[in-house]
């Protein structure tokens, strides 16, 4: 245990307190009544299992004391590896402790569970990682600005308050609730979404993204619903989907007029994919998508294009196919990763027909010395620009120079 006199008033100008590293403390000293601490960070403390009314008050009391934490703007607690609840402080709303905290975050603390404090009026962010057993509400903060809570724990969202403008969840129970609020409250400012590990079935609220809302990211969600908007969505500008949206077969985001970048990874089930009239996209990844054999009208604004383990998409660009070549022939960069038993030729030899500089990435190649020597050569007389040799195997760089 701590002395006593840690937290009493000869401490009373401390504005910053870190304990770390102390293996066998077992009890939290009572620091609620040091008026001016603004910033508290506890970490590896082995041995503490509890937080409770002590921490708040020096004699775990409400009596002729005043509010706990009056200042405390920064708490974090951080590797409490047995560290098993959160007292509860019963008080009026008035009165609660942390009046002024306005950043809290709690990571790999994998024994917590029970609840959070419950009211943190002045709460801006919160982040939660590595707490698998904790499965209480989220404090209600009626101006937090950033939310970002991942890992396999199983806390909930009571509400979604319309301060929010930055949000990371992951998890079923998460993602659910956020669906499921989102049904209640539109939010005015939210501009980032990051939603991950989901299997539940859900979708957008009418079927549309939050207005404000400008950089989606969706990863290993495949049941939700991606929005088939009627309606124009002008803020979105980054969007990225990750093994996700298994009912999606087409793309269209001619609803998405200022999308700047797109990014699909690992679609099973997508087979075209059409940007018409964009005047904003320009760096478009596609990658593990097996089924996709069709882009359609990619805008003129498109710089950068990579296309990486698309089988049907990949023959289609190789053998220039009418559908497809007009679309991409006017792009800056394309970048084609090609696995050792791919084909590498036909991306030399559509490298002829660009006009403007190419960047041709070879990876993984299982060739001979002599043979990448001579593709540095053949680039090198082909105008590209850039080659990028990564991952090759059984090569002497030595050998890699072009005359």
């Amino acid at each position: 245990m701590f002395p006593d006199w840690v937290g009493q008033s000869s401490y009373h100008n401390m504005t910053e307190l870190e304990l770390s590293g102390c293996r066998n403390c077992w009890v939290l000293p009572s620091l609620g009544q040091l008026p001016a601490l603004t910033t508290l960070k506890i970490s590896e403390c082995d041995m503490v299992k509890m937080i409770d009314g002590s921490f708040y008050k020096g004699d775990g009391t409400h009596h002729h004391q005043q509010t706990p934490f009056p200042s405390l703007k920064y708490l974090s607690f951080y590797y409490m590896g047995c560290w098993e609840e959160w007292e509860s402080y019963e008080c009026d709303e008035d009165d609660a402790p942390f009046p002024q905290l306005e950043h809290l975050l709690i990571a790999n603390c994998p024994k917590l569970r029970g609840v959070l404090p419950s009211f943190l009026p002045a709460l801006k962010e919160i982040v939660i990682s590595g707490c698998e057993e904790l499965g209480c509400d989220l404090p209600r903060a009626p101006i937090i600005c950033q939310l970002e809570i991942y890992g396999k724990q199983e806390a909930r969202m009571r509400d979604l308050p319309l301060s929010l403008q930055h949000l990371r969840i992951e998890g079923n129970q998460l993602v659910d609730s956020l669906f499921e609020a989102m049904t209640h409250t539109q939010p005015t400012s939210l501009s980032y979404i990051r939603i991950s590990n989901c299997s539940s079935v859900v979708s957008f609220s009418g079927d549309a993204l939050p207005p404000s809302l400008e950089d989606l990211r969706i990863y290993d969600c495949k049941n939700v619903e991606f929005p088939m908007q009627h309606q124009q969505h002008d803020s979105l500008t980054y969007l990225t989907i990750k093994n996700s949206c298994d009912s999606l077969t087409s793309l269209a985001l001619s609803t998405f007029p200022n999308l700047y970048y797109l990014r699909i990874q690992e679609l099973q089930n997508l087979t075209s994919l059409e940007v018409s009239q964009s005047q904003s996209l320009q760096d478009l990844s596609i990658s593990g998508c097996p089924k996709l054999e069709n882009i359609i009208r990619l805008p003129a604004c498109l710089r950068v294009l990579r296309i990486r383990e698309c089988g049907l998409l990949g023959e289609g660009i190789e053998k220039k196919d009418p559908h497809i070549w007009p679309s991409i022939s006017h792009i800056s960069y394309i970048y084609e990763w090609i696995k050792y038993k791919g084909k590498l030729w036909p991306m030399i030899e559509i490298s002829k027909t660009l006009s403007k500089m190419v960047h041709l990435v070879l990876e993984r190649q299982r060739r001979s010395t002599s043979t990448i020597g001579a593709i540095v050569a053949e680039v090198w007389n082909r105008g590209i620009t850039c080659l990028i040799l990564t991952k090759l195997l059984h090569c002497d760089p030595a050998g890699l120079y072009a005359p």
